[in-house]
């Protein structure tokens, strides 16, 4: 059944905060003695070689050295974390205030697969009127590297429910990739598969319908 008024649980890159993972692969590439961005992608995603740092399984410098090391990589901890930076894009054009107003109406919630590095960057762009950072807007906010597990895992759907004494049918979940949309579906949770080329307006249209 639909609840007028459920809890929205968003993901944020590709959601809230657009993300090239292409760019990340580039810059490793020119860093690497070895390996071409098209090999640097795919030995990340064949190897997982950051679900353990998004997992908090391993320390910025513990991260480092394991990617220069199966990257090839020759750089200071500086060029590194730029290099590893560079998927990050500008935040979307509004999008603080799009979320404030959401937030008057719903309660606000985060989960986000991420990194000790990339959240490092992320919370400190000022984007409300008294130079807030956007997660202030939230009411919880759960980074996975603070969690010890990444999404897809249900357990970490699992978690979130428990920690905010929900239940699955009164949340509704947006996320960008499909296997944790599966997941958390899995789980009883209402997941909405985002399209990053038009992520606010499909959330508002879905929310409106959902109201309806």
């Amino acid at each position: 059944m639909s609840l007028s008024k459920p809890s929205l649980l968003f993901d944020l890159g590709n959601v809230l905060l657009p993300i090239d993972l292409n760019k990340t692969y580039q810059a490793f590439a020119e860093l690497s003695s070895k390996y071409s961005a098209e090999e640097v992608m795919e030995l990340t995603h064949s190897q997982s070689l950051w679900a353990a740092y998004e997992s908090g399984l391993q320390s910025d410098n513990e991260f480092r050295d394991y990617l220069r090391e199966s990257l090839a990589l020759s750089c200071t901890d500086g060029q590194f974390d730029q290099a590893f930076s560079s998927l990050l894009l500008d935040f979307h054009p509004g999008v603080y205030a799009w979320l404030e107003n959401l937030s008057h109406q719903y309660p606000l919630f985060l989960l986000s697969n991420t990194s000790s590095i990339h959240a490092q960057q992320f919370t400190q762009v000022p984007l409300g009127p008294k130079g807030e950072n956007l997660f202030s807007l939230f009411q919880k906010v759960y980074f996975s590297f603070d969690l010890g597990m990444i999404k897809p895992d249900e357990n970490i759907y699992h978690h979130v429910l428990q920690d905010l004494s929900l239940k699955p049918e009164n949340l509704v979940f947006f996320d960008d990739n499909f296997h944790n949309i599966e997941s958390a579906k899995r789980v009883g949770i209402d997941g909405v598969l985002i399209n990053p080329s038009c992520s606010l307006k499909q959330i508002d249209s879905y929310l409106l319908q959902l109201c309806s």
